[in-house]
């Protein structure tokens, strides 16, 4: 799940909740829609690294974000459900 999400100039930064050695990482996904109609994919390798800042958005504008972890088996990714989607706002 997210743990927290904090605004910044044109980014917002994501801290995802550490799960306890089962995830090979994380996959952040991020929106301008509610629905996710238009999305884009961050992938953070390896369950120690929690935090993300996405730059380059545009400013004041809401963007929507969820998380899933996600561990590879035999080469093939399996991923979680999606978490509780958050909100936030760029500066």
């Amino acid at each position: 799940s997210v743990s927290k999400l904090k605004a910044g100039t044109k980014s917002f930064t994501v801290k995802v909740k550490k799960v306890a050695k089962q995830a090979s990482g994380y996959q952040i996904q991020y929106s301008t829609t509610k629905t996710f109609k238009t999305k884009k994919t961050v992938t953070l390798k390896g369950a120690a690294k929690v935090t993300k800042t996405v730059k380059n958005l545009k400013a004041g504008k809401k963007y929507y974000v969820r998380v899933r972890t996600y561990k590879t088996v035999n080469g093939k990714k399996i991923y979680s459900g999606w978490s509780k989607v958050k909100a936030v706002k760029t500066k």
